[in-house]
């Protein structure tokens, strides 16, 4: 049966992914796991994901993020898979990969490859349409604050 993400992990569960994660064939003593077991991590602990989905973030993790996912990173992210308001914060902090507090255009892109997997009305939707409907002060940018409440408003997570 699928893991309950609308409620946040108990620390017993988030012991279990503890676990879970450092049996992955790939897990390394300094905490992290090849990119490749991200659909077997998210097979074992049974979170809700389809197959499209667990390949994206396969995809991601060896794209933007050198092959490899550590633990701690993990256990944040899966810490805050039951807020919406948390988990879409979390979507853009991540892609704010240059650090400077704003979505550009190729880190939309980059975001959007992997929204489009969770909620396939978002084909289509471009930077332009981002920037148009995000930018809520006007300023030609979109910051984390405007990108957290567009992917909530904007997308199925």
């Amino acid at each position: 049966m699928p893991r309950d993400t609308t409620k946040p992990y108990t620390p017993e569960e988030l012991e279990d992914l503890r676990a879970i994660f450092q049996k992955m064939p790939s897990y390394k003593t300094g905490g992290w796991i090849s990119a490749k077991d991200i659909p077997n991590l998210i097979e074992a602990f049974e979170f809700p994901r389809t197959p499209e989905e667990a390949l994206a973030y396969k995809e991601h993790w060896e794209k933007h993020c050198g092959g490899i996912v550590t633990l701690e990173h993990f256990l944040q992210s899966a810490s805050v898979v039951h807020s919406t308001s948390q988990y879409a914060r979390d979507y853009a902090v991540k892609f704010d990969t240059d650090g400077n507090g704003y979505i550009n255009a190729q880190e939309f892109e980059h975001l959007m490859k992997l929204m489009r997997v969770h909620d396939p009305k978002l084909q289509g939707k471009t930077y332009a349409d981002f920037l148009s409907e995000a930018d809520i002060d006007k300023d030609g940018k979109v910051d984390i604050d405007e990108c957290t409440k567009w992917i909530e408003h904007h997308c199925s997570i």
